[in-house]
């Protein structure tokens, strides 16, 4: 079975990967701590690192886009509104907000 880990400053969370579910609506389902203010794209306080498993997410957003500079992109910074797991597979993500 597939798994999610999110990486807090509360420690890491192991829980089962939720299909086209953002990552902040299981982080709340399962009550893990994920700061967010918008869920649209546009605070950025859910700013996520993907650790492992990228290739398991969704496309990166029009939103991401516009509020993550290119380099955080490309460093594998995403916005935890906005990623969806859209196959199974192990995921890691860590919560970075600026």
């Amino acid at each position: 079975m597939s798994q999610l880990t999110l990486v807090t400053r509360a420690g890491d969370h192991e829980l089962p990967v939720e299909l086209n579910q953002s990552v902040v609506a299981v982080a709340k389902k399962h009550k893990v701590v994920w700061g967010y203010a918008c869920q649209r794209g546009v605070c950025a306080q859910c700013r996520t690192l993907v650790l492992e498993g990228a290739e398991y997410l969704n496309e990166t957003t029009k939103e991401e886009k516009l509020r993550l500079r290119k380099a955080e992109r490309a460093e594998g910074f995403r916005l935890g509104c906005q990623i969806q797991i859209v196959q199974e597979g192990d995921v890691k993500l860590a919560h970075r907000p600026y």
